[in-house]
């Protein structure tokens, strides 16, 4: 599911508009973008925006789209070093509740930390490359 880059709470507004102009409107506009390798130095020098920046925008473009996470719960994943589904998938969903909770608390958040019930609705879709158990 693709998502505006004005739903991140942490984007600035001057970003999403900077990457407006240079179109990316949304997270599939963010993942195709800067899939071509070649393109990257063109993307950033137009934008302003650096590569450590354009690589948390897309970190945060990956995680927003599993299902039922959206840019509601980015920024407390990023927090707790999670960067796409990958790193997401590597935890148990009760071990995730609690690692989210404890991030919230240390870093001092302001945004939403899912319930259980919801992050478990993460883990009941397959990983990309795998074989789906559920």
């Amino acid at each position: 599911m693709s998502h505006r880059m004005n739903e991140f709470a942490s984007i600035d507004p001057a970003h999403v508009a900077t990457l407006r102009d240079a179109g990316i409107e949304n997270t599939d506009d963010m993942m195709r973008l800067w899939a071509d390798t070649a393109k990257r130095p063109a993307l950033m020098e137009k934008t302003g925006i650096d590569e450590e920046q354009f690589t948390r925008f897309v970190a945060m473009s990956r995680l927003a789209r599993v299902k039922n996470v959206g840019p509601k719960y980015v920024d407390v994943l990023m927090a707790a070093g999670i960067d796409g589904p990958k790193s997401l998938f590597e935890f148990e969903p009760m071990a995730l509740a609690k690692r989210l909770g404890e991030v919230k608390l240390e870093k001092g958040l302001t945004g939403p930390v899912p319930p259980i019930t919801e992050i478990e609705t993460w883990f009941k879709q397959p990983v990309p490359g795998t074989v789906a158990t559920v």
